[in-house]
């Protein structure tokens, strides 16, 4: 499908304090279309913070054993102690000792900072022995896992030498350490001779510790939302659930390479990818989030980690994740999401969307051999009834007897599963053939604002059939590599959609998309930084709360594009043609402040000589919009009482002319002490 389609944290520091006492014996759509294939603010009148406090949560460890080379089928799980030494341990050959612990970390808070973390162990021994901290990759258990089935360590996150009984060495793991989520450690040594000796979570009290140290501000003003987020878990809680549709292609990096010359940078470059795209600009007009090499063999799971947390402080309950294997390497890691899925939040759940042949009596085996790959993870979506829900998009390309033949199969292997169908576009009308085999209907999503309404409909039609219905949440598509956009205008289909998904009483909703930076995206980018993922987080707190958030602290963000949709381009350069728009009315150039408000002011829009002004009434949400001025930047500001209470300038020009067209959507802003 991929050549048809189209087509979402903190830095830790952490201490463990493994205490010990004495040794003892012995892991495109959508015009619809079909699929094909951060800017912060300032302020100029802020109120003080309060002081900052400091936080420390001391967590015991929830596994912990050792292995030893010399007893390889031997589990020491149940063991009082752990064991590490080198390769010729006493003395003897391939008799080598690690141990390994885990940890499970919650409850520190997205803005937290001064985190800081160490691994501290405390020797039941005096000795110059050398212990090193490793990354675990891979699954292991405190009952079962031995020495011949031990887990892959990652290189030494942390070194130490020298222990005295009774002591605590301390060693620095934070770079190992993303926020909650669990973690595993792994303790290694070299010396030849001398076994060190640690207490095992059996002895109590003496064993794993995992202290994590931070600071939290009280004020109103210095948080980054405008609005107080509920707990993880009070959002979970929910009855409803918000999803973001997973791109595979398009993860945070495809390479591990530095992003100044990583692929992504290769796609934003016309002259990149052997020139490929140079006739419209490259292939992608923005990119996820940079981040530095990582050292680590594991590095798809550990950035699969960062998005799972990116996705958590949005109130998302997990991805939906487009579903086949291919030779592209990129569609192949659904595992390794799965587990860091599990590794950061066992309630964070993927739900499938398996991609399918679509031509007339295609065989159902790949479909079937491809989902039980995953079969039994527990990071899978699953229904109450303990079923797996496929939620294939554009399912209805096969009819419901096509995958009847799926779920059959599925089920003689040991797989029960459910359906809930993803057509293109449905706005409640028809589609009664499906009734009786699924649990549920969705669209693929809105690109334009005329459109959302009917998902409010379609979810009302869904719920007298009593069914789930799951409503799209867009934001805009642009296709750079087909020439073609929909009129978003602004954020103005964003939260069309989400007011057609609360008013339709819709009961999950998803992100179209998550990551599919080729059409259409919402997870935190180079453009927008986390402007999305603040609104979207605002929505989702209202759609699980049953009422929109009060607004706390003032909060600005604009929406506009760098320059005017007629806005002369190279020929010269840009020659496959200008970007086009396939359906709905045509383009819109306006700037856009969205602006969260605690209490009434004014709103001004500033473009150069250009001064727009909006008088804003009462608290809440405000839409304030004014035609672009070409040859500006342009300057947002909040009044109040005669004064400026927060300034944010745009970190994108209006350009009268440009080289390249660039129609997505740009972003930026938060409070005034987001940044």
């Amino acid at each position: 499908m991929f050549t048809q389609h189209r087509r979402v944290g903190f830095t830790a520091v952490i201490a463990v304090a493994l205490s010990l006492g004495t040794a003892s014996a012995a892991a495109s759509a959508h015009s619809l279309p079909v699929r094909s294939l951060p800017a912060h603010t300032s302020s100029t009148a802020l109120s003080a913070k309060t002081a900052a406090m400091a936080e420390t949560v001391t967590i015991p460890a929830t596994d912990d054993l050792f292995v030893s080379q010399a007893e390889p089928s031997k589990s020491f799980g149940t063991a009082t102690w752990m064991s590490v030494c080198g390769a010729t341990c006493g003395g003897t050959s391939s008799a080598q000792r690690l141990a390994l612990t885990r940890f499970k970390v919650s409850g520190i808070p997205a803005d937290a900072t001064n985190v800081k973390a160490t691994l501290a162990v405390t020797s039941a021994r005096t000795t110059s022995t050398k212990v090193s901290a490793r990354t675990v990759t891979g699954d292991w258990t405190e009952s079962g896992t031995t020495w011949k089935d031990r887990p892959e360590t990652g290189g030494a996150i942390a070194s130490r030498s020298g222990f005295t009984e009774g002591r605590k060495a301390e060693l620095d793991v934070s770079s190992a350490v993303t926020g909650n989520g669990a973690y595993s450690f792994a303790l290694t040594g070299t010396d030849e001779t001398t076994t060190v000796l640690f207490s095992s979570r059996e002895t109590g009290d003496r064993g794993p510790k995992l202290t994590v140290t931070y600071t939290t501000g009280t004020s109103a003003p210095c948080a980054a939302l405008p609005f107080d987020k509920p707990s993880v878990s009070a959002l979970r809680s929910s009855a409803k659930k918000a999803f973001g549709f997973y791109f595979p292609p398009f993860p945070l990096s495809i390479d591990n390479k530095d992003p100044a010359k990583d692929q992504y940078a290769s796609w934003l470059d016309p002259d990149g990818s052997g020139g490929t795209y140079k006739d419209r600009g490259g292939l992608h007009r923005d990119r996820p989030l940079t981040r530095p090499v990582r050292p680590e063999s594991h590095w798809r799971r550990l950035d699969f980690e960062v998005e799972v947390r990116q996705a958590i402080a949005q109130g998302l309950d997990g991805f939906i994740y487009e579903h086949h294997t291919s030779s592209d390497q990129r569609w192949n890691h659904l595992p390794e999401l799965l587990d860091a899925a599990r590794n950061v939040d066992p309630g964070f759940k993927i739900m499938l969307s398996p991609d399918f042949p679509t031509e007339e009596g295609a065989s159902v085996s790949k479909v079937v051999s491809d989902v039980l790959l995953v079969k039994g993870h527990p990071s899978l979506y699953t229904q109450p009834d303990g079923s797996v829900l496929l939620a294939p998009y554009h399912g209805d390309r096969q009819p419901p007897a096509w995958w009847q033949k799926v779920r059959d199969q599925l089920s003689a292997k040991g797989m029960k599963t459910s359906l809930l169908m993803m057509f293109n576009y449905w706005n409640g009308s028809g589609k009664t053939q499906w009734d009786d085999h699924v649990v549920g209907y969705s669209s693929w999503g809105a690109n334009r604002p005329e459109v959302t309404d009917a998902f409010r409909r379609a979810s009302e039609a869904t719920h007298q059939r009593g069914l789930t219905y799951m409503a799209p949440i867009g934001f805009e598509d642009t296709r750079s590599k087909e020439l073609h956009y929909w009129e978003a205008q602004n954020s103005t289909t964003l939260r069309g959609s989400w007011k057609a998904a609360i008013d339709g009483k819709a009961d999950w909703v998803q992100l179209v998309t998550w990551n599919d930076y080729g059409e259409s995206q919402q997870a935190p980018s180079k453009v927008r930084g986390n402007v999305l993922a603040d609104v979207n987080t605002y929505y989702t707190t209202w759609l699980k709360t049953g009422k929109a958030p009060a607004i706390v602290r003032d909060g600005l963000y604009y929406f506009h594009r760098s320059h005017k949709a007629g806005a002369p381009y190279d020929t010269s350069k840009q020659t496959a043609g200008k970007f086009t728009i396939p359906a709905g009315p045509g383009p819109v150039d306006d700037v856009e402040l969205l602006a969260f408000v605690k209490e009434p002011g004014k709103l001004v829009i500033k473009q150069g000589s250009d001064v727009k002004t909006k008088e804003v009434t009462s608290a809440g949400v405000v839409s304030f919009k004014a035609p672009m001025v070409p040859g500006t930047t342009p300057v947002f500001e909040l009044q109040r009482d005669g004064g400026t209470v927060q300034t944010l300038k745009s970190k994108t020009p209006i350009k009268a002319s440009v080289t390249y067209q660039d129609m997505i959507y740009h972003a930026g802003g938060g409070t005034a002490c987001s940044g």
